[in-house]
């Protein structure tokens, strides 16, 4: 029998570096996933199940850190899906999530492949439009619901379909246009993570001086929405004097959120 040639011995090194390394892999999920599981057992303990295991604060820090790895060879769409399809499963081990979206998203398959990259395999239920949809997350504290952007989601959440709901996170993470795709409803704790948007509604134009300028607005019905930097909150400055002065504006504050993250040429 002839011994292989020296190309293919190297060849055959590699490879067995290779499958280390994947054993390698394994072995740190397996302790990031046991770590998961003492997470929810001192939650359990302090009775904090009850609330949302979605923490877009904590999550989008996680994804910048790693995105900011300086000569990282991994392409960074493959790293945002890579860990949040370990951020979801780490989060529905700590508690059952449901994703709650309207027919019409559901049809969309372009749309449904982004919301199964940023979910992994978190169950999803359709219903017939955005306000059903809504209402679920009312009924549910603990799930999420996505709407489309540009859909007739505003009339619901002003009308208060989904309770204390709020917009926590936007989709896609890895910015690819002015206007994200889709908004994520839920009552994860709203936190500063030092790049955030402040989305509200108003029955009419802002101020053209009005700052900080907009990063985008669209109509939607009868109401606009206008995304704004920075983590604003309607009982403080610039907000509160912009519903003083501008009372018709019927100003409400939709949510707050990470900024889409985007990677520097």
């Amino acid at each position: 029998m002839s011994e292989p040639a020296g190309s293919d011995l190297e060849l055959e090194d590699i490879r067995r570096e290779m499958d280390a390394i994947d054993d390698g892999l394994v072995n740190l999920l397996e302790r990031r996933f046991a770590a998961t599981e003492h997470v929810r057992a001192i939650k359990s303990k302090n009775g904090g199940l009850g609330g949302s295991a979605f923490r877009p604060a904590r999550e989008a820090a996680i994804l910048r850190r790693l995105l900011s790895r300086p000569g990282s060879l991994v392409p960074p769409e493959l790293l945002v899906r890579l860990w949040r399809n370990i951020l979801a499963r780490s989060a529905q081990n700590q508690a059952d999530i449901t994703v709650h979206i309207s027919k019409k998203l559901n049809a969309s398959m372009g749309l449904r492949l982004r919301i199964r990259d940023y979910f992994g395999t978190l169950p999803v239920e359709e219903y017939r439009d955005e306000a059903q949809a809504l209402m679920q997350v009312n009924a549910s504290p603990g799930d999420i619901c996505i709407v489309e952007t540009e859909s007739p989601w505003v009339e619901a959440f002003v009308e208060g379909k989904g309770g204390q709901a709020k917009v926590v996170a936007c989709l896609p993470f890895l910015r690819d246009d002015t206007v994200p795709k889709l908004l994520v409803f839920g009552h994860a704790p709203s936190e500063p993570t030092g790049d955030d948007e402040t989305l509200i509604i108003s029955d009419g134009k802002l101020p053209r001086d009005f700052s900080p300028a907009p990063l985008w607005q669209i109509k939607l019905g009868q109401r606009r929405v206008s995304c704004l930097p920075g983590f604003l909150s309607d009982h403080e400055s610039p907000l509160v004097g912009l519903n003083r002065s501008n009372a018709l504006l019927g100003l409400k504050v939709a949510g707050r959120y990470p900024s889409p993250f985007e990677i520097k040429s």
